[in-house]
């Protein structure tokens, strides 16, 4: 039996995001286009960082940092139509000194099932060196309650992203 959440599980938190799936959301399948599993899914993601792990709008003006994508990973498990909505569910996966694995959930709402699970692999850099710098430690600190408060509620992920140890 798997430890990750179910649908119920899910939907009974608080979204990061919401959406509802227009007619341009819509590729020739008539069913929700990639780029925008990619976009929500990347927005709620950046939502979380900037929210709840101690990187705010301000982050790069303030401190000279911030993160990169370095890899990203979508997973499709159901279809999402026009007019569905859809509820983006994102949390803390793992952290290293310079490096943070983030995940959220697409949950389609409308028919009650987990539509994708998108990951993104960031790194943490100076902003005017545009290399890779440890988190300070209060945002570290942020990272890892994050951290301790998701693990109870799994998120879907795939494995084929992580934090190299």
């Amino acid at each position: 039996m798997s430890d990750f959440a179910t649908y119920d599980q899910l939907a009974s938190l608080d979204p990061t995001t919401t959406e509802v799936v227009g007619p341009e959301h819509l590729d020739l399948n008539g069913h929700m286009n990639i780029n925008h599993y990619y976009a929500f899914g990347s927005r709620s993601m950046w939502s979380l960082n900037e929210t709840s792990l101690g990187m705010p709008d301000g982050y790069i003006a303030d401190r000279g940092m911030t993160t990169f994508t370095a890899e990203q990973h979508l997973r499709f498990l159901a279809e999402s139509h026009e007019g569905d909505h859809l509820s983006m569910v994102a949390r803390a996966v793992g952290r290293g000194g310079k490096a943070l694995h983030l995940a959220s959930a697409i949950l389609n709402t409308t028919r009650g099932q987990i539509a994708c699970v998108t990951e993104s692999l960031l790194v943490h850099v100076d902003f005017e060196t545009r290399r890779p710098v440890s988190f300070p430690d209060d945002v570290a600190a942020q990272i890892d309650a994050a951290l301790a408060a998701s693990a109870e509620v799994r998120l879907p992920i795939s494995g084929a992203l992580g934090i190299r140890r």
